[in-house]
């Protein structure tokens, strides 16, 4: 039954094209650019045309002249109308002594009085023969007459306008009643009487629409009938549903036989779009004639009426002082009772421009956009000539009465449709048709308020954007190919990275662990490339936006700015990852602090020391003057027990000791020293003993370990000074002026009309962000350092003098190498002595401080072999494994820290013996790198037989702290504040947030820094600052 019913109503649609094609070529309505004319400017014998939208002379040889309204020719007050012709009346003159009718039909004698009669009679105050009444006459109307409105006459019952009168009789048998018309059966018998016909489709509901029941037939046969009115009425029903396929738009789809020109040609789409008539230059430069885009609108009312075409006078100031080349963004707000008691209106666009000292009008194209399609799909949908701003008519619902197949309108509205959107987009030309400009087109977007939004008079807000587009200057593609392009350099960089991690943890072997961390250093690379491609693109648009007069690049649309976002938002998530790989590889940081300084001999009985014993007797005793003091310089120390070790190596172990013995107990410490800090004084007095070893201190240990910590979070910029000296120059030198999206390139009024644009916005705060950046880093690195302070030479000379080196594995095989031991032997001494020996470094008295004796060398970069690797492992893992013999004392922590000293010996011995070239199993060399190695940060050799330490002269173990990871930190920073920025819209929240995520990943790796060392250096935390 409903597929019957379906395709009935098809064929009644079918029908009633057919029927229209026979009429609608007499209309000819669709003409793109036309003169423009001012209705007011239509002179006393014209009319203004509301198709051709132009004034037309009325034809005064066949006695027509403008009607009282001016928007059409009727027959002049001497002729009467007898038919029409091309849409116009023909007229006859009346004879000398007669005057036309009231319906302009017959020549009568003219009325004067006004009706006070009843509604059925005409009232006659002269007689015919135009002698004054004594009273005034009501005579009533006969059967099939009715009334005129000035009461004067009784017309015929076929006239169009009044026929619905009681005395016009509707014989039910041929003719049929609709609203106040009386028409022929037989031109409605084609009429698809169901429900579906008077449906309007909205989003929450479909709604049988009384307004539809009541207009839609009526406005249908009128059309047929080329009534225009009629059909500018059809065209605005046609519209309220949305261009659907009804029956009120069939009638204006086929564009050259319309009535009313409604539809575009969708096939003629693409040259639509593309149509260079509109001839006018616009310019840039504020304050010219054609720096403004001139829209007028054509207003008509719902009935068909044509109201007036101007200016447009729309609330929000829609397509008013639209700024040629500057992208607009206004929201507005309204409330739900406002748009119900609005006026409904039908509006039809253009666009004025000038040629040759005329005014010309281009017909714009509208499309109606809905809420699911983006930007490519609406440019494909169908373009159509109007829209209107609110619809509260169609929403009322028709309800039956049961009584009879009428139907009676509903007392409230159910659903209200209104424009919530609406975009121009303007295409403007390149090339040598530059300021020139396509066709404007009005994007729509509707949205839907139901009974519920009335009840509580919700709050409507209008968007309403200008988008100007240069075409052929795709930046999206631009950007895309960039990124491509700079991503396969990042993939190159990173698998040169992944390649050294592997040959610096696996000796170039591949594992997973490998992979992962390509993917790693793959998303840093990639993240730096993106935030550099959309702040190199921003800062490009600013650059040859601002001050240019002829638009030759234009800031780009909305689409293209959420495109930056999401690429910056990429590039994010790809740089957090890349700073949490950061810290692991920071925890895994495996340091050693070797001391070389060796216990003093005291050749002195020894004493007991009262109580009462001054501090100068104290000392003096203990240390007598001359003795405990080397006349020998250190490198003669070296040189005598590099010999005396070389003579115990020459003696060789009986076959019972070397089973005895294994590669880690030969470096088992005495712990004769260290069981001496326990005995007291009584004791010493007790022992008869006049050979003494003093004790080495291990505060010098503590005191390079706690600079150690410090330096491990030095950098070479302050953060929250780069955030306050970039919001101090956004400030102070008013740059949010700059932000506004105008082409001025001189500083305008920051409280302009102009929305600031995002990508000014982006392009200035970043611009000036890494700026201040690069100015911090380049004083420090330019002045302070080389003048005021240098932290890393610093720390090397403390280690000097502190007699300590320091033992830095980066990863398993490689790591670095900072000589300390102190070219005086001793580092226990008092300030006068340490003066002393500063001085003789001064004036060259002594050994050099470099590994190489007589080289100044004393940082290196290290590669070790396998056996090293995994014999350092294993002196390790003694201070957990428990294998180191029980000494005196059954107390754990005692235990634990016997075992702690005695682990931290063995790997000082072991270390220090290696150094010394003095191991039987390991050793090294010192040699230069290659430049393409020191350019590459990458070692081509693997260290197999021996180690290799690679002379460095660039503090390369800055790459274990924050100081030599510049590069990450800054970028990572950059890309977060230009990522808030781009989330938020905010430079201010941006530089707090930027400070606080980095303060947030420096609290991690502090955290980790004591508890580090404590691990990997076998020290006391409670000692660590």
């Amino acid at each position: 039954m409903n597929c019957t019913r379906s395709s009935g109503r098809n064929r009644h649609l079918t029908l009633i094209a057919i029927l229209f094609s026979t009429f609608a070529n007499a209309f000819n309505v669709n003409n793109e650019v036309l003169e423009y004319w001012e209705p007011s400017s239509c002179k006393y014998d014209e009319y203004f045309d509301t198709v051709s939208l132009s004034c037309s002379r009325c034809n005064a040889s066949k006695n027509l002249a403008p009607a009282a309204n001016r928007l059409r020719c009727v027959c002049d007050r001497f002729s009467r109308t007898i038919g029409f012709e091309n849409g116009n009346p023909l007229c006859t003159t009346c004879d000398l002594n007669m005057t036309v009718t009231a319906d302009g039909g017959d020549c009568i004698l003219r009325a004067n009085a006004t009706c006070k009669c009843s509604t059925n009679q005409i009232k006659l105050d002269r007689n015919i023969n135009g002698v004054l009444l004594d009273t005034v006459l009501c005579v009533t109307c006969v059967q099939g007459t009715y009334p005129s409105p000035d009461c004067s006459k009784c017309l015929p019952c076929d006239s169009r306008e009044y026929s619905g009168h009681v005395n016009c009789v509707c014989p039910s048998a041929t003719h049929i009643r609709l609203r106040n018309y009386c028409l022929h059966k037989d031109d409605v018998a084609d009429w698809p009487d169901i429900r579906n016909t008077y449906l309007m489709k909205f989003r929450s509901e479909s709604v049988d629409s009384y307004y539809l029941r009541s207009e839609l037939q009526v406005t249908v046969h009128l059309c047929k009938k080329k009534d225009r009115i009629a059909c500018e009425h059809l065209s605005n029903i046609c519209a309220l549903t949305l261009y659907s396929d009804g029956i009120a738009c069939m009638f204006f789809m086929h564009t050259p036989m319309a009535p009313v020109w409604l539809f575009y040609n969708k096939q003629n789409t693409v040259e639509i779009m593309n149509n260079t008539k509109i001839s006018e230059r616009y310019s840039l430069k504020k304050g010219d004639n054609s720096s403004t885009l001139d829209f007028t609108i054509a207003r008509f009312a719902l009935n068909g009426e044509f109201l007036s075409m101007g200016r447009p006078t729309l609330p929000c100031q829609l397509l008013r002082n639209v700024r040629f080349g500057v992208n607009f963004n206004k929201k507005c707000r309204t409330t739900a009772a406002e748009l119900l008691n609005a006026q409904i209106e039908l509006l039809s666009p253009y666009l004025v421009f000038k040629e040759d000292n005329k005014s010309f009008i281009h017909a714009l194209p509208v499309i109606v956009k809905s809420a699911d399609q983006n930007i490519k799909e609406v440019l494909r949908q169908q373009l159509v000539r109007k829209f209107f701003l609110v619809d509260n008519v169609s929403g009322f619902k028709a309800l039956p009465i049961f009584m009879n197949s009428r139907f009676m309108k509903a007392s409230e509205i159910s659903v209200l449709r209104y424009m919530k959107s609406l975009t121009i987009l303007v295409n403007v030309q390149s090339g040598k048709d530059h300021g020139k400009i396509f066709a404007p087109l009005l994007i729509v977007e509707y949205d839907e308020l139901t009974y519920q939004g009335f009840l509580d008079n919700s709050d409507v807000v209008i968007d309403y954007k200008v988008t100007f587009i240069l075409k052929d200057n795709d930046i999206d593609y631009n950007v895309e190919i960039t990124i491509g392009v700079l991503t396969g350099v990042a993939l190159i960089f990173s698998s040169i990275r992944a390649w050294n991690y592997s040959k610096w943890n696996y000796n170039g072997n591949l594992s997973i662990a490998v992979l992962l961390w390509f993917l790693i250093y793959a998303m840093g690379a990639i993240g730096n490339m993106i935030t550099f491609v959309c702040i190199s693109v921003c800062v490009y648009l600013f650059v040859f936006y601002k001050g240019q007069t002829v638009p030759y690049i234009l800031l780009p649309d909305e689409d293209s700015e959420k495109r930056i976002q999401t690429y910056i938002t990429i590039a994010f998530s790809f740089k957090i990852i890349e700073m949490m790989g950061f810290v692991y590889q920071h925890w895994g940081l495996s340091i050693f602090f070797i001391d070389w300084e060796q216990p003093r001999t005291i050749h002195n009985e020894s004493k007991y020391d009262s109580p009462h014993t001054s501090l100068r007797k104290l000392y003096a005793n203990r240390f007598p003057r001359g003795e405990g003091k080397s006349s020998r310089i250190t490198s003669d120390l070296i040189a005598s027990k590099r010999k005396r070790r070389s003579r115990k190596t020459d003696r060789k172990p009986s076959p019972s000791e070397t089973s005895k013995s294994s590669s880690i107990e030969k470096y088992t410490p005495d712990f004769s020293s260290v069981c001496s800090l326990a005995r007291s004084p009584l004791q010493e007095t007790n022992e008869h003993s006049y050979v003494h070893n003093f004790p080495i201190s291990v505060w010098r240990t503590y005191f390079v370990a706690n600079e150690w910590c410090k330096l491990q979070t030095r950098r070479k910029i302050n953060v929250a000074l780069q955030s306050i000296y970039t919001l101090c120059i956004l400030q102070i030198f008013d740059l949010e002026s700059w932000m506004l999206a105008v082409p001025e390139s001189t500083v305008v009024d920051k409280f302009s009309e102009a929305d600031n644009s995002f990508t000014l916005r982006y392009a200035i705060c970043t611009f000036v962000y890494a700026f201040v950046y690069f100015a911090q880093w380049l004083i420090r690195v330019t002045f302070y350092e080389r003048y005021i302070r240098n932290r890393l030479q610093k720390f090397v000379d403390l280690c000097s003098v502190a007699n300590i080196s320091v033992f830095v594995l980066a990863h398993n095989y490689y790591g670095f190498y900072i000589h300390g031991r102190s070219v005086h032997g001793f580092a226990d001494t008092d300030l006068p002595t340490l003066i002393s020996d500063l001085r003789k470094e001064e004036d060259n008295l002594c050994a050099h401080r470099g590994l190489v004796p007589g080289t100044t060398d004393q940082t290196f970069i290290v590669s070790l072999t396998q056996s090293f690797k995994s014999l350092y492992d294993q002196l390790m893992r003694q201070k957990d494994n428990g294998s180191i013999g029980n000494l005196k004392g059954s107390n754990s922590p005692s235990k634990s820290w016997k075992q702690l000293s005695e682990t931290r010996s063995k790997v000082r011995l072991f270390l220090m013996q290696f150094l010394d070239h003095y191991s039987e199993n390991e050793d090294y060399i010192i040699k230069e790198q290659h430049i393409l190695e020191k350019i590459c940060d990458i070692l081509f050799v693997n260290a197999k037989d021996k180690s290799v330490f690679y002379i460095d002269n660039n503090y390369s173990f800055n790459k274990v702290i924050l100081y030599g990871n510049e590069w990450l930190l800054a970028t990572f920073e950059i890309t977060v504040f230009a990522f808030f920025l781009a989330m938020y819209n905010s430079y201010i929240f941006a530089c707090v947030t930027t400070v606080l995520v980095s303060q947030l990943f420096l609290i991690a790796i502090r955290c980790n820094i004591k508890r580090n060392l404590c691990n990997k250096s076998l020290l006391d935390k409670r000692f660590l600052m």
